[in-house]
């Protein structure tokens, strides 16, 4: 026999609801600072991102028995990661937190700007191989520079 638990609640939750209110306790501040990046990674990846993070509060005890540091803030463990600090900014505002910024952003320079003015000559390997051949004319070209740098 099969059981009826009754209707139950509605499995579609994309229905626009009265919010409740903020989960985040009323003591809660936010620091929003740029995301650091690794100095020994040169990847461009994370650049220009912010994070919000939660400033600890309450201070931390330190264990007895193992002397290992630690608290019960579960806050302290909550990092999010936005774009750019704007947004950052308007979701703390959004969710009723108060909140400091910290740190300049990085240098976000663009490719383009970086980039060499001049083009490189366009070289002809064919086939892509480690026994590549020149084409004619870049043959001719090596030619004249080993002629001119013998010179």
């Amino acid at each position: 026999m099969a059981r009826n638990f009754g209707s139950g609640p509605i499995a579609n939750d994309n229905q626009a609801r009265p919010r409740a209110g903020n989960a985040l306790p009323s003591d809660a501040h936010a620091v929003i600072e740029p995301l650091p990046l690794a100095v020994h990674q040169a990847g461009r990846a994370r650049r220009g991102q912010w994070r919000v993070r939660f400033a600890p509060r309450w201070r931390p005890i330190a264990d007895p028995l193992t002397g290992w540091t630690g608290g019960s803030d579960p806050l302290e463990t909550i990092e999010l990661r936005f774009p750019d600090r704007d947004v950052a900014v308007a979701y703390c505002r959004r969710e009723g937190l108060g909140f400091s910024v910290r740190g300049q952003p990085s240098d976000q320079r663009s490719l383009a700007v970086r980039a060499p003015t001049e083009q490189s000559p366009a070289r002809h390997w064919w086939p892509p191989a480690p026994q590549a051949r020149r084409c004619a004319a870049c043959q001719a070209g090596a030619a004249e520079q080993a002629i001119q740098g013998s010179a």
